[in-house]
């Protein structure tokens, strides 16, 4: 088959959809289909515009970028690539440079899948200004992307209820995978301990993500005093991409910056040593939208680790209270403190449902083939 895949952005972009488009790319590559990816050329503007890597063929398209990446416009469309797809997979609806690209994919012919992602999420933003125009944009491009679809796939539990109750439409679940190290690497705790010289018996409380006031890392900053005054030996660590100095402003502000690591990103080896390193592994993200899966909770699982969360998204979708992960109200400081005390008190039951990467890749492939015949 030839397949292409459509997103906003794509390698050197660092972030989780950009990784799972690469992943289910370069696995499907590995199947043997001749794959392209079509994407804008933000954030790799010192990179070709043609290329291969791992191969994936990469087509980059100019573009205008608006305030927000989701209304990126295309400003030229690749369409010798699309006139020669079978199956042309849009990861995320919420992009009007996806939509764009999956409406001339459809004229030309094309079959389009469209992966459904934090469907009318904007509905609950904090911010009434988002909440408000945000979501008329989603609901607009929710009923467009439908149209366009003729494979219909959702990641999160949440689309596929929303979808199905609001819209009457059914779904495909196809959530994220995993790399296959996190299942089989033996166990190396002390590597991320000696690199940042944490003491064996400190407890450390773990975050993995953008350092984006959305995605919640200041919440569990806040959450050092109450720490404090249950437990003596513990470390925040913060790990992944972002600006840090409003953070360590934060933690001087709560004379707490001694209890905090902020690391930057890391290179996986120690990611996963983190991991292990780790009392849990915490997701303290602020609203729906910013949540459609969590690829951290999975990675967390893999290695064994509890995952304490906010309950918004997808997440109360794939946590069980009290058996793999605890939920807590979002922009609780004091709730998310409670939670990460309980977590080293009691043992959890680690329920682990995951697949890889290439797993995911090969039964995309078999659903593409499906919808082609």
């Amino acid at each position: 088959m030839k397949i292409v895949h459509v997103a906003t952005h794509y390698w050197p972009v660092i972030g989780g959809l950009e990784n799972v488009v690469k992943c289910l790319a370069e696995g499907m590559a590995r199947l043997g289909h001749e794959v392209h990816v079509i994407t804008s050329v933000y954030g790799a503007e010192d990179r070709p515009r043609e290329e291969e890597i791992n191969s994936v063929y990469i087509h980059r398209v100019k573009a205008i970028k608006l305030r927000y990446p989701d209304l990126t416009i295309p400003r030229e469309i690749p369409k010798e690539i699309l006139k020669q797809a079978d199956i042309v997979h849009v990861h995320s609806h919420n992009s009007f440079f996806n939509i764009r690209i999956a409406e001339k994919a459809k004229y030309y012919g094309a079959k389009v899948a469209v992966h459904f992602m934090a469907v009318d999420a904007l509905s609950t933003h904090p911010d009434p200004l988002k909440r408000i125009l945000g979501s008329q944009y989603q609901k607009v491009l929710t009923c467009k992307a439908l149209r366009l679809a003729d494979l219909k796939l959702v990641k999160s539990l949440r689309d596929q209820e929303v979808l199905n109750e609001k819209y009457n439409i059914n779904t495909v679940y196809i959530p994220d995978g995993i790399d296959e190290e996190y299942l089989r690497k033996p166990k190396d705790p002390d590597k991320f301990r000696r690199k940042y010289h944490i003491k064996e018996d400190e407890q450390v409380f773990l975050y993995i993500g953008r350092l984006h006031p959305a995605k919640g890392p200041q919440i569990l900053v806040k959450a050092i005093p109450f720490l404090r005054q249950s437990l003596e030996n513990f470390r925040v660590v913060l790990i992944g991409p972002g600006s840090r100095e409003w953070l360590i402003k934060m933690a001087r502000k709560l004379g707490v910056e001694q209890y905090v690591l902020l690391t930057g990103p890391v290179e996986e080896e120690l990611k996963i040593s983190a991991i292990d390193a780790s009392t849990c592994v915490v997701v303290p993200s602020l609203y729906d939208y910013v949540e459609v899966f969590s690829l951290v909770t999975s990675e967390a699982w893999a290695r064994g680790k509890l995952v304490v969360a906010s309950a918004v998204g997808e997440l109360p979708y794939r946590i069980k209270h009290g058996v793999n992960g605890l939920l807590v109200s979002p922009n609780n400081s004091k709730a998310l403190a409670e939670a990460l005390i309980l977590a080293t008190k009691h043992k959890f039951r680690i329920i682990k449902p995951l697949f890889t990467w290439q797993q995911i890749a090969e039964k995309l492939c078999v659903i593409y083939r499906n919808i082609l015949e």
